[in-house]
């Protein structure tokens, strides 16, 4: 009798989840801010960084947009989609993998029939 042997299903772990349960799309909101540390970087370090993190994002199988914003508790705001919720968490560690920032995430659906601006 042959053996069946499981093989692990790592195409799971990396699907995206492009979907809650209730069909809504998924946005995943990083807001970031500057550590000590990444007060002192020049702009080349902080573009390599920026740099780093999409690639990262993109082997995820997602697609980023980082926004620099003023006035506010923050020093950017990230906007991902095409993350399953694991993938979303491992971009948390890579983003402050350099010590650099300090990141958080929140999870948004869309709304259905919300304007666009």
């Amino acid at each position: 009798m042959k053996r069946r042997v499981r093989r692990a299903r790592t195409a799971q772990k990396t699907r995206p989840s492009r979907d809650d349960q209730n069909g809504e799309k998924l946005a995943y909101f990083y807001l970031i801010k500057h550590t000590d540390k990444g007060t002192r970087q020049n702009r080349r370090e902080k573009e390599k960084g920026q740099n780093d993190v999409a690639k990262f994002v993109k082997g995820q199988g997602g697609a980023c947009a980082l926004y620099l914003t003023r006035g506010g508790p923050f020093d950017y705001v990230s906007v991902m989609t095409g993350l399953s919720p694991a993938a979303a968490i491992r971009v948390v560690a890579a983003i402050e993998s350099r010590g650099t920032v300090k990141a958080t995430l929140m999870i948004g659906a869309h709304l259905q029939g919300s304007v666009a601006i």
